[in-house]
Order: C-alpha cells, then sequence, then structure tokens
C-alpha cells in the first residue's frame, strides 16, 4: 500500500509563529538557540563527510542508508532524494527542504535528531539520527497482538509527538506503523518519523490528498480537513495493535471507497478488550472530524492514564529535582554550546532519566513544561509559597527563549550534570562545529554563522560575544578558550550527584 501525495498544494516552508518577526538582532539577550539553529545546509560534498553503509529502505520518498560520520564516526542515517524523481519546479524551489524546515522547528523526545542537508547535481541529502530499534510494523508482525499496557504505553507516544505538533501548527498527514521507529529493540520506546508530507497549518483547512490510503482518514478524500486527520490514523493503529490487521483492506481504490462510509464494528472485533479501551478507539475512529478526539484529550483519556504508567522512582525525581533547583541562567554562548552537545552530540541513553522525569512533570503530555506544572510538582513536598517561589525561580532562569514554558531542551540543559555535558570529547565535537574551516580556530565569520540561523547578528555583538572567550585577544577562540569557558562554568557550580 503506497503513501499518495498530490503536487498542487504549495509547501509552506515558514512557520507560522515566525511570520513577521525581525530578522536582525541587536542584543544578547534576543539570541535564542534551539536545537533547530544548529541544522546547517552543510556546502560541501556529503561524500567527504559521510561514509555510505547499508540501504534501510527505499519508496517514493527517497531512499534511507546507514551512514558513518567520518569526524566522530557516530552513526546516523541519512534520506537520499533524487532529483531525477521530481518534476523540475520541485528541484528548482528545493521543496524536499520543507522537511527540514519542519524538523529544525520541533524538540520533543518522540520526535527525531535532525543534524544538516546537502545538495549536489543530482540529489539532496537530510542527515537524521539512527534509530536501531525497527519500525512498529515489524514489531506488530512479530508480536501479532499487543496487551493494553503495551497498547497503551505505544498510543501515549504517539499520541505525545502529535499533541506537541499539532501545538505547534504542524500537521503529519501519514502517521503509520513503518513511520513510527522503535530507538532500539528490547524497549517500546519510540520517535514519529518520516516528514516528507508534513505541513504547517494555520486556520481553515488543508487541502490535497497526502498519506497511505490504509490509514487516511474518511475527510481526507473529500479534500478538505485539518490536523485531526492524524487522530484517525492513530485509531486504526491502535486498532491493529488489538486486533493484529487492520479493519479493512484493498486496493487504493476500493479503500477510498470504504472511507466514503466507514464502517468499523468495534463491539465484535474487539469484544476482549476493556471497556475504556474501546470508548477511546470510538473516539479516535470517529468518521466526524468535528466529533473526533483531539490529540491532546486522547492523551489524558483514562484508558491512557490507567493502563499507562510513567516509570520513574522517587529518588531519580529527587536528584533531578534537586539540579533542577539549583540551577541557574549563564552566558548565551555557554547556553548555546551546551544546546549543541545535548541535542546534537549526547546520546539520548545519557540522559534517560531527566527524559523521564520531564514526561512525568509534564502532565498533560503537550511536550513542554509550564509553571503551573512545576508548581503541581513541588506543592506536593512544600508549602504552597516555596512551590510557587520555586516554579518562578525556575521558569526565570530556564526558560530562555522566554515563551513562557520550558522546553524539551532547556529542561535537559537545567538537569543534566555540567560534567557529564561537557566531557573533554563532547567540547571538541562542539569546537569543530563552529571552526567550520577546520584552521583550529573560531574565527569572527564562523561564529556569527554558527549562531544564527537566517538572522542577522549585529558585528557589534558577535563582538562583545567574541571577547568573553578570547581571553588573549588575538580575534578568534582557540580550543583552550573554548574550553576555559566551559571549565569556568563547571567550577563555579555546585554539582549534585546522583
Amino acid at each position: 500500500m503506497g503513501n499518495l501525495c498530490s503536487r498542487d498544494q504549495i509547501p509552506v516552508a515558514l512557520p507560522p509563529n515566525l511570520k513577521g518577526k525581525s530578522n536582525i538582532i541587536y542584543n544578547e539577550d534576543e539570541l535564542i538557540f534551539s536545537p533547530g539553529i544548529f541544522v546547517k545546509e552543510n556546502e560541501g560534498s556529503i561524500y567527504s563527510l559521510y561514509k555510505f553503509d547499508t540501504v534501510l529502505g527505499s519508496g517514493r520518498n527517497g531512499t534511507i542508508r546507514k551512514c558513518i560520520h567520518k569526524p566522530t564516526n557516530d552513526e546516523r542515517v541519512v534520506k537520499i532524494i533524487s532529483k531525477a524523481d521530481l518534476p523540475p519546479d520541485e528541484v528548482i524551489t528545493r521543496s524536499v527542504f520543507k522537511e527540514v524546515e519542519i524538523l529544525k522547528t520541533v524538540d520533543h523526545p518522540n520526535l527525531p535528531r535532525i543534524y544538516e542537508f546537502f545538495e549536489d547535481d543530482t540529489n539532496f541529502y537530510i542527515v537524521l539520527e539512527l534509530l536501531t530499534g525497527g519500525d512498529l510494523f515489524d514489531k506488530i508482525v512479530e508480536q501479532k497482538v499487543f496487551n493494553e499496557a503495551q497498547a497503551a504505553e505505544i498510543m501515549n507516544q504517539i499520541l505525545s509527538g502529535l499533541t506537541y505538533l499539532h501545538g505547534k501548527k504542524i500537521i503529519h498527514r501519514d502517521i503509520k506503523p513503518e513511520n513510527i521507529l522503535l530507538t532500539k529493540k528490547d524497549a517500546f520506546e519510540l520517535k514519529i518519523i518520516d516528514f516528507d508530507s508534513a505541513t504547517f497549518f494555520s486556520s481553515g483547512y488543508n487541502r490535497g490528498i497526502y498519506g497511505t490510503p490504509l490509514y487516511m482518514a474518511p475527510e481526507i478524500i473529500k479534500g478538505k480537513y485539518t490536523e485531526i486527520c492524524d487522530i484517525w490514523s492513530c485509531g486504526i493503529i491502535l486498532y491493529i495493535l488489538f486486533v493484529g490487521h487492520p479493519p479493512y483492506d484493498g486496493t487504493d481504490d476500493e479503500i477510498f471507497e470504504i472511507l466514503k462510509h466507514p464502517k468499523i464494528n468495534i463491539e465484535k472485533d474487539c469484544a476482549y478488550i476493556s471497556k475504556d479501551a474501546k470508548d477511546l478507539l470510538y473516539k479516535l475512529l470517529e468518521p466526524d472530524p468535528n466529533k473526533r478526539i483531539t490529540a491532546k484529550d486522547a492523551c489524558m483519556h483514562p484508558w491512557i492514564r490507567s493502563k499507562f504508567h510513567k516509570r520513574v522512582s522517587s529518588i531519580e525525581i529527587k536528584n533531578v529535582v534537586k539540579r533542577m533547583k539549583n540551577f541557574k541562567k549563564t552566558s548565551k554562548i555557554r547556553e548555546a554550546i551546551h544546546t549543541f552537545i545535548i541535542s546534537k552530540i549526547m546520546d539520548p541513553n545519557q540522559f534517560k532519566v531527566e527524559e523521564k522525569v520531564f514526561n512525568l512533570v509534564d502532565t498533560n503530555c503537550d511536550g513542554i513544561i509550564t509553571q503551573n506544572e512545576l508548581l503541581d510538582l513541588f506543592k506536593n513536598e512544600m508549602p504552597y509559597e516555596e512551590a510557587l517561589m520555586y516554579s518562578e525561580f525556575i521558569m526565570e532562569n530556564a526558560d530562555s527563549d522566554k515563551n513562557g514554558y520550558i522546553d524539551y531542551t532547556e529542561f535537559l540543559r537545567a538537569t543534566i550534570k555540567s560534567k557529564k555535558i561537557c566531557t573533554k570529547e563532547n567540547l571538541l565535537q562542539a569546537f569543530n562545529f563552529f571552526d567550520e574551516n577546520s584552521n583550529g580556530v573560531i574565527e569572527f565569520d564562523e561564529l556569527s554563522h554558527g549562531l544564527s540561523d537566517g538572522a542577522v547578528i549585529t558585528e557589534k555583538l558577535i563582538r562583545e560575544i567574541m571577547n568573553q572567550v578570547d581571553t588573549n585577544g588575538d580575534g578568534c577562540i582557540d580550543i583552550y578558550e573554548f574550553e576555559d569557558l566551559l571549565v569556568d562554568a563547571l567550577d563555579s557550580q555546585t554539582d549534585i550527584s546522583i
């Protein structure tokens, strides 16, 4: 069953919340360092930086190959899109990089890392993280059916990722088991992938047929739909987890006919599952999109809440909360380096405890932490006034972009032990990222390019940042000055052991 994608819709390349913003940065406080800032188009040859390995998959959207990043020996994947397979206008507009623009805006534990992207005479390339557990489709084939606890754990992660995406005004449009990858084989830890069909949305309806017919919502074939179409796809996945096969099958045309008047007998097909599980299935597979449950409400459904338990010990919570309470904002250049190391260098397995606590504090599963969620955490262990003080203090120090909530990487920056972030190896990799011409120093233009993403940082501001690190005054930053910046920060902190 293939993926369908109409070509008549103009891709939206710019997130709605960035339209109209100033592109000139004058003051250090205006600098915002999200993980997406460090996703750059590499104008060199991809073959000079990567050794291509096994083909992991191929289809209409290109070929996926495992690759080795030569400077670090890290294993990644590269998505290769042949220009010969694209209409000429899409080659000229480079519309395949819409996926890059979307992934640069997201920061969530159930969404993939993106590293960089390339173009040459024959192909476009997007370099992403390698997830080694296989896809959910293969897991379904292997396991056949899932118990309710397993199904709830899977659906909680998919719905949490979608709650976050929909909150960021992103619609995926091709949610299916093949696009849900397991991070490793021995656990149900998932990430939503393949944003080729995804787009930003605003008010009103989306048009054009995108997705895979078997998982496609009925309203898509009618030509007008919203982000709620992703929820129907989740319903089909949950049905398959319980029953072992989809509720219908056939050719694309046959499925389109079924979707005109879909009839799924949940009572008969899923007779053995609990009442709450059936209730969620009915709400996910509601044919009327105006009555269908949202991703956020589905995350909070009693079945998810009762069956999926966030496994984190009290001592793990205590240690992470201690570090969060002691976190203080630092200079912007240190903030940038920490963000880069956490989001692009560190193995996510190194901060699994912090991720679990993030998910615990994020009680409504929208992928961000608000002051009220922090307050709810603290008021169970201290007087209200003290809990309010700590929640305000943490928001002031951890919410570096001042958007009113703590993003995932902001939380990690506030809770991962600094000594774990600033290892010798991590600092060298971070230095090499900024040292674009590999001459052993970070020059003025390299620092400016490394810290910006389309915006223009004034020469005066770059000079001020450079002077914070360039202790010998030679106009550039060497590896020793770079390391001293982070070592000084470590020495000035009171590190709390786990």
